[in-house]
C-alpha cells in the first residue's frame, strides 16, 4: 500500500473509533482530518455562499487530495463533485474513503494534472481549490485550465493558506503566495468580480471532538515511519498558522 494509502487507512481507522462514541458531524464523515492544515471545515459554509448548489450542479474539487472537501459539498449540499487529485494512489486512497462514506455515486474521484485536466472546456457549474494552490508547480497554469473546466457565468471558490509577512520557515511541497500575488494571478487567468477576504482570525477548528481526533491522528502519524512525513508537513502548516507566518483568505470570482 502507498503512503497515501496508509494514511487514509489510519485515517478511516481511527474515525471508525470515534464513531462508537460519537457520530461525527454532518458533511465530515472522517471529523475532517483529510485536511492537512487543521483548518475548520466552518469556513466552508462562508465559501459556498455565492453560487446555488442542487443536485443537478457539477463541481469540480480541483487538487482536491483525499477528498474531504468533496464529500462536504455533497453531503452537505446534494450536488454533484468531481473530485480531481494528484496522482493516482491518492485518487484510489480518496476512493476508499468517499466508498466508506457511501458518497461513491455524488463524488467521483480521478487523477489528473492541473495543468492538463482530462475534462472538456464549460463542464462545470463551479470549481473550488481549497488550500491546493500553494502545492501546484504551477499555479497560474492551473487556474487556467479552472477557467477552460467553467461554465461561463460559472463561479470560482478559493480557499488559500497565504504569506503574510512574518517569517515563514520552509515547508517541503508548498509554496505559499500573497494575496496580491493570489488575485493577480486569477486576473491573468481571465476571471472577474474577483472578491477576497481574510478569514485567518476565524481559521481555527472549534469542534472539540475534531481536535481530539487530530492530535490522536498526530499521534499515529508520528510513530510510523512511513506516516511520519505527513505529521511533519501538517506540525509544520498548524505552527506557521499558530504564529501568524501563514494566514488564510477566501476568494470568490466568476468566469464570464
Amino acid at each position: 500500500m502507498s503512503a497515501i494509502g496508509r494514511l487514509a487507512a489510519a485515517i478511516e481507522e481511527l474515525v471508525r473509533a470515534h464513531r462508537a462514541a460519537s457520530p461525527p458531524p454532518r458533511g465530515l464523515p472522517y471529523l475532517g482530518l483529510e485536511l492537512a492544515s487543521g483548518t475548520g471545515f466552518h469556513l466552508l459554509d462562508a465559501l459556498a455562499a455565492r453560487g446555488i448548489f442542487r443536485k443537478y450542479e457539477l463541481v469540480l474539487d480541483l487538487g482536491g487530495g483525499l477528498g474531504g472537501a468533496s464529500r462536504w459539498l455533497a453531503a452537505r449540499l446534494g450536488c454533484e463533485v468531481v473530485c480531481a487529485t494528484g496522482t493516482g494512489a491518492e485518487a484510489e486512497a480518496g476512493r476508499r474513503l468517499t466508498r466508506g462514506a457511501g458518497l461513491s455515486a455524488q463524488v467521483p474521484v480521478v487523477a489528473g494534472d492541473p495543468d492538463v485536466l482530462p475534462f472538456r472546456d464549460a463542464r462545470f457549474t463551479h470549481v473550488w481549490i481549497l488550500e491546493a494552490l500553494p502545492r501546484f508547480a504551477d499555479p497560474l497554469a492551473a487556474l487556467r485550465e479552472a477557467y477552460r473546466a467553467l461554465r461561463p457565468g460559472g463561479t470560482l471558490a478559493v480557499q488559500d493558506l497565504i504569506v503574510t509577512g512574518s517569517p515563514l520557515p520552509p515547508i517541503p511541497g508548498w509554496t505559499p503566495a500573497r494575496p496580491s500575488e493570489r488575485t493577480a494571478m486569477l486576473a491573468r487567468a481571465g476571471f472577474v468580480d474577483l472578491e477576497l477576504r481574510d478569514r485567518t482570525a476565524e481559521a481555527a477548528e472549534r469542534s472539540a471532538q475534531v481536535l481530539a481526533a487530530r492530535d490522536q491522528l498526530l499521534r499515529r502519524l508520528r510513530a510510523d515511519p512511513a506516516l511520519a512525513p505527513f505529521a511533519t508537513e501538517r506540525d509544520a502548516l498548524a505552527t506557521a498558522l499558530a504564529t501568524g507566518a501563514l494566514g488564510v483568505i477566501q476568494i470568490l470570482a466568476r468566469r464570464p
